[in-house]
This record gives C-alpha cells, sequence and structure tokens, in this order.
C-alpha cells in the first residue's frame, strides 16, 4: 500500500520542479488517503492557483486554514487567490493576518502592492517601507514605493528611491527607465535623456527608451538629435501613427518643413479617418508663412468631409485652432492675413462652411474694434448662422438690457415658481434645470452622483421647465433616494409661441434667468450645473478657491476667436452672492428676457448671452473677477471639484442600462473610504475615459 505522506513529499518535489501536471494526481490521492491534511489541502490550493483555478484554491486553502490558522505562508498564499478572483478585500485582510503571524518582505510588499490598487496610497507606501526594512536590497520593491511617492506628490522622494533602486542593480533596465522618466517629468529633461540611452544600452528591447528619449531630447532643446533619435523608432514600426506624430514634431521643430510635411503625408495614408495630420500639416504651413498650402490644405479637408470621411465642419475646426494658436502668440496680424483667403476658398465648396469663416471674420473685426466690418460679416452669414442675430457689437447688450420693456420683465419673473428650498448646508446649493423628459432621463443619475460625494445636509436644487402632473411625485421619489442631499425645487411653464428649436434653446439657458432669484432666496454660494453630467466630489471643494476678490468661477475662453458663442461655458458655474455677481446675472437675465420677448430664439444664445454679459461688464468696469475652470481630459476641475459632462456617450447603445446598473449598486452600496474608487465606478458606467 502507497504510503500517503510519502506521495504528499513527492507531490511536492514535482511541484517544486514545476512538474505541475505530474503532481496534481498525487496531491488529489494523498488528500483521499488523508482527508483533511493541511499541508496536502494548502499545497494542493497553491498549485491549483498557478493553473487559474483561483475559486478552487480558495476553498481548498481556506480548508487549510480553517484546520491550522497559524500558518501565515497559508493566509499569503489564500490573498493571493482572493486578489485574483478580484476579492481585493478579503485579500487584504488574509495579508493582514500573515504579517501578524510571520512577518516578511513579501507579504509587506503584497500588501502595498494590494492597498495602491484599491487607492490607498499612503498606507501601501507604508507597506513598501517596511518591506524595505526586512530587504533592503529588493529592486521592485524600491520601484512601487517611488511610484507611490509620485502619485503622492513627493517627487523627490520618489527620485531618491528610485536611485537607491539603481545603486541595487545598477545594469537593470527597469530602474533606469523609470528613473529618467521619472526625471524627465520634474523637469530635468538632458538627466532623462542620459538616463534613457543608458536603459537602451542595458536592454534588449528598448523601444519605450528610445521613444522617450526622443521626447526628452525635445524638451531639452535639442530637436535634431531628437528626430534623429525617433526616425529610428518609426523606421522600426513604420504603422504605429504615434511614432510618426513624435517624429514631425521633431523635425518641425528642428526646422525641417519639408521633412515634416512628408511625414505628415504619411501619416495622412496610415490613419485616413484621423483629422489631425491634416490640421498639423496646416499649422505647419501657415507657421512657415506658406498660406497657399495651409489653405489648400484646408480646402482638402472640406472636400474630404463632404465626402463623409471627417465631421462636416471639421476644416473650420482647424482653421479656430490655428487662429487660436496665433491668438495666444499675439499675432492678430497673421490671423488677419489668414482669414480671408480661407473664406473665399470655402465660398466655392460649402455655403456653410463658408458662414463658419465669415463668422471668424467678424470675430477678428469685433477683437479688433471695428464693430461695422463684424456687422457687415455677421449680416452676410445670419442667412446660414441665425444664431448671429443675437449677438452683440459695440454697446448693442446694454442697449439692449437697458431697453427692456418692464412689462415682460415682469412676466418673465411671474413665471418663476418657487416649490419649495433646501435648507443649505456648509456648501454651495447644487442647481440645475431641466424639462420633464431630461429629469427622468438625467436628474437620478446626476443626484446620484451628488449624493455619493456629499457630506450630509448638502442641498441641491431642480428648476423644473414645462411639468407633468406626476412632477412633484418624481422629486419626492429622487429624494427618497438620497441619502445626504436635501433636495429643492421650482418650476415653470414655457412661454407661449415658440416654436420647437426655440423652446429647446429656452430650455438650455432657463437656469440663467433664475440665478439672481435662487440666489436671494438661498442666501448662499451656488454650484449651477448640467443636469446631463456627473458631480465627482463634494461641492464644498468648488468653493475653495473663491473669494470676494474673486468671487466667480466658469469655463472661460477670452482667447477663443469663436469666444462670440463659445467664450464661456454654462455646463458649470460657481458664484458666491456678492453684488458684482448680482448685478452681472441680472443683466444677463435682461439680456435674454428681450429676446423671449420677441420670441426670437436661436441655438447658442445660453453662451452668446454669458460671453456678451461678461464683456459688457468687462467693458462697464464694474463685473466680478473670473476664475477660469480648466478641462484635465474630459475632467473639469476647481479648486478640489471635479465634474464631468456627458456628451455623445448619452446618444451609444446601452448607455440606459449601465446608467440603471449603477444607481442600483450606489443604491445598494455605501460610498467607498477611498472617493477615488466611486469616481471610476461611475465613469466607467457612463462611458468616460480620463
Amino acid at each position: 500500500m502507497t504510503d500517503p505522506i510519502a506521495q504528499l513529499r513527492q507531490a511536492a518535489a514535482l511541484h517544486q520542479a514545476g512538474r505541475l501536471a505530474e503532481a496534481e494526481p498525487l496531491y488529489a490521492a494523498a488528500l483521499t488517503a488523508l482527508p483533511g491534511h493541511p499541508d496536502a489541502l494548502h499545497l494542493y490550493g497553491v498549485l491549483c492557483a498557478q493553473t487559474g483555478r483561483n475559486a478552487r484554491a480558495v476553498d481548498l486553502i481556506g480548508a487549510a486554514i480553517a484546520r491550522k490558522a497559524d500558518s501565515g505562508a497559508y493566509h499569503a498564499n489564500l490573498a493571493r487567490a482572493l486578489r485574483a478572483e478580484g476579492r481585493l478585500a478579503e485579500a487584504a485582510g488574509s495579508l493582514r493576518r500573515a504579517i501578524a503571524l510571520q512577518p516578511s518582505a513579501d507579504a509587506f510588499f503584497s500588501l502595498g502592492n494590494l492597498l495602491k490598487q484599491t487607492g490607498h496610497t499612503r498606507e501601501a507606501l507604508a507597506c513598501f517601507r517596511r518591506a524595505l526594512i526586512l530587504r533592503p536590497e529588493a529592486v521592485e520593491t524600491r520601484m512601487n514605493a517611488a511610484a507611490a511617492l509620485e502619485a503622492l506628490g513627493r517627487r523627490e522622494e520618489a527620485l531618491r528611491q528610485l536611485r537607491d533602486a539603481l545603486a541595487c542593480a545598477p545594469a537593470a533596465p527597469a530602474p533606469l527607465f523609470n528613473l529618467a522618466r521619472t526625471e524627465q517629468a520634474a523637469g530635468h529633461a538632458d538627466t532623462a535623456a542620459r538616463g534613457y540611452r543608458r536603459a537602451l544600452r542595458s536592454a534588449e528591447e528598448g523601444e519605450d527608451s528610445a521613444i522617450n528619449l526622443g521626447t526628452a531630447l525635445l524638451e531639452a532643446g535639442h530637436p535634431t538629435e531628437a528626430a534623429h533619435a525617433l526616425r529610428r523608432c518609426a523606421a522600426l514600426a513604420p504603422d504605429r501613427p504615434e511614432r510618426m506624430l513624435a517624429l514631425a514634431t521633431a523635425l518641425r521643430q528642428a526646422g525641417d518643413v519639408d521633412g515634416c510635411l512628408t511625414v505628415f503625408q504619411r501619416l495622412k495614408a496610415l490613419t485616413p479617418t484621423d483629422p489631425t495630420p491634416w490640421q498639423r500639416s496646416a499649422e505647419v504651413q501657415e507657421a512657415a508663412g506658406r498660406l497657399e498650402g495651409c489653405t489648400s490644405t484646408l480646402l482638402e479637408v472640406a472636400r474630404l468631409s463632404r465626402e463623409g470621411r471627417f465631421h462636416w465642419k471639421t476644416a473650420y475646426y482647424h482653421l479656430v485652432r490655428i487662429s487660436n494658436l496665433l491668438i495666444g502668440q499675439g499675432r492678430l496680424d497673421r490671423v488677419a492675413a489668414l482669414l480671408p483667403p480661407a473664406v473665399a476658398a470655402f465660398r466655392g465648396i460649402d455655403a456653410d462652411l463658408h458662414a463658419w469663416a465669415l463668422f471668424l471674420q467678424g470675430s477678428l473685426a469685433v477683437r479688433l474694434g471695428d464693430a461695422a466690418a463684424a456687422r457687415d460679416a455677421f449680416r452676410r452669414a445670419e442667412p446660414h448662422l441665425p444664431f448671429l442675430a443675437h449677438v452683440p457689437t459695440g454697446d448693442g447688450f446694454a442697449r439692449r438690457v437697458e431697453a427692456l420693456a418692464p412689462a415682460a420683465d415682469t412676466e418673465s419673473e411671474a413665471a418663476f415658481v418657487p416649490e419649495t428650498l433646501a435648507p443649505p448646508g456648509n456648501g454651495p446649493v447644487v442647481v440645475a434645470s431641466c424639462d420633464s423628459g431630461y429629469l427622468e432621463r438625467f436628474g437620478p443619475l446626476f443626484l446620484a452622483s451628488l449624493d455619493r460625494f456629499s457630506a450630509p445636509g448638502q442641498a441641491a436644487h431642480l428648476h423644473i421647465l414645462d411639468p407633468r402632473p406626476d412632477t412633484d411625485a418624481r422629486v419626492a421619489a429622487l429624494q427618497a433616494r438620497l441619502r445626504h442631499v436635501r433636495l429643492g425645487w421650482s418650476y415653470e411653464t414655457s412661454p407661449a409661441g415658440l416654436t420647437p428649436q426655440a423652446r429647446t434653446t429656452f430650455y438650455t439657458f432657463a437656469r440663467f434667468l433664475r440665478v439672481p432669484r435662487l440666489a436671494r432666496l438661498y442666501r448662499a454660494p451656488l454650484l449651477v450645473a448640467d443636469i446631463d453630467a456627473c458631480l465627482l466630489s463634494d461641492p464644498t471643494g468648488f468653493l475653495t478657491p473663491l473669494s470676494a476678490a474673486t468671487p466667480l468661477a466658469l469655463q472661460y475662453f477670452p482667447d477663443n476667436l469663436a469666444r462670440l458663442y463659445d467664450g464661456v461655458g454654462g455646463g458649470l458655474m460657481v458664484l458666491r452672492p456678492e453684488p458684482t455677481v448680482i448685478a452681472l446675472f441680472e443683466r444677463i437675465r435682461r439680456f435674454l428676457v428681450s429676446w423671449i420677448a420677441e420670441r426670437r430664439l436661436h441655438y447658442f444664445l445660453d453662451q452668446i448671452a454669458l460671453t456678451a454679459g461678461t464683456d459688457d461688464a468687462l467693458r462697464r468696469g464694474d463685473g466680478p473677477s473670473i476664475l477660469p475652470i480648466p478641462a484635465d481630459g474630459r475632467l473639469f476641475r476647481c479648486g478640489g471639484g471635479l465634474f464631468v459632462q456627458i456628451l455623445t456617450e448619452k446618444e451609444q447603445p446601452g448607455f440606459a442600462a449601465s446608467v440603471a446598473a449603477l444607481l442600483d449598486r450606489l443604491d445598494r452600496t455605501p460610498p467607498s473610504p477611498d472617493p477615488r474608487l466611486d469616481r471610476g465606478l461611475i465613469l466607467d458606467a457612463i462611458g468616460v475615459t480620463v
């Protein structure tokens, strides 16, 4: 009869030698003969984990621990299987038990990695430090500690860890590469370039180092050397667009215009549906003084757009980008030279593009103070761009505001019906407006995201347009789902006599009509936002950069040539109820009411009113100081506040089902201790990548 203990030893020897297929039947036989033997259960579980059967591994190792709970190795190996199963909190608990029983560098390292994965970066760093006390020569631990320090904004400490890692393994490519990359992020481009060269000499496969070497040389002001390095990278993988783009950038900075344009020609063939190479080609040609080539490129983009390759306005967007780059350089003279040939070129190919180019000419005239030329350009473009009727020139905004008939003003104010006010908390009152359809479609997600990150007592206010008979019940149902947010609401009926298009426009700006009234009612700061959006942080964080001296934050783009309709974004505004802010929005309100009275409401009126109002306040010298809210990719940041708009994602198949599943999960689970986890959950559900 076979000795089961000998069988177990033989299985362990085969296992250690990597002969897993031979070891497995011996483990199974040993367990049959010795049911419940802890070492057999544990080792068989480890083998199952190594062969991808992690659920089985969890069962086997868990059974071993039930019989022998004082083995640190058992708990550490259970943690590996749990982590592979996605059971991260349980895995962390198992590692902590392993450390309590048998502290080891490996266990601290594994726990640090797990904590970093779940967003607990400070705790992760502490674990890496404990691991390094036990094993100071561990290169990977030092690199992971450096990554944690970098994530915490402690770059100099990260650099010290990476230098220590390199001292432990002077020829290892990983610490060389990571040290060079961190030096580059710290702005030490020359030092980074030297590091990438060392990494290239130390690694058989060094393409990442070669690419980063090229970018570091560019940052260090050595474009010719950068082009040499990047040309080799592009030759190794000629089908990689990002390498071609990096090479073209280096050639441009090196002054090789023809070489740069040749690379862009290759990129156009490689990525035929990407308009970027066309845009960059036009920029390079304009910068080189080749206006005819620049115009020809824009014209070709327009032709391809008519064929369906690009969005129909792509050539206009390219023209705006080039103009804005020049405005940023203070070169209005070059904008003035660029626009006439573009206007002429577009005239013969697309009437709408021609109108948009005329709009840019008029916008430049406004910037140069030539109101007559602006009005002439807008007059010619208005048949294709009806919103230009709303754009005031000269003192047109002030004249319209001051000429508003009292009866029209009274009628508009009487339309506002406050139902309930939420008791204000410590942060701003979050305000959104919508019609009944958007209330049903986006209200639950908007409020759920707000509720997820808010402290108890957070106030929100919904202004609902054209309410239905069941709107009060819908608001009550929304309130019932909220843990922290207290909800107030008001309503109004859209003005009679509007076309469907005009009514939609009214919906876009109605909240701006009510900012002064809500500020007076709540006597608190307001955060005014689109409802088809998500708050991704505690609203209180949005207030931190505001003060009595700078009481207003909004999406503000004064250097945009298209600024007359796109200079202020109303998707997110944060304001303190200071007199200058209330006065600004009172004049914006009157401007909007004047157009309502005429029943002329064209698309973009919401943005036109905000831009014209801020311009008027600047002209009068009595407006509030404005803090521009910057965009970080898809996220808007204001102080500690984070906000994301839902754009084309809402039209994607499956969006509604994904949001419904998210809302169900948020209802069932409390907020995570680390808000980044909830933030990632929401962004994944709505399909936004940051």
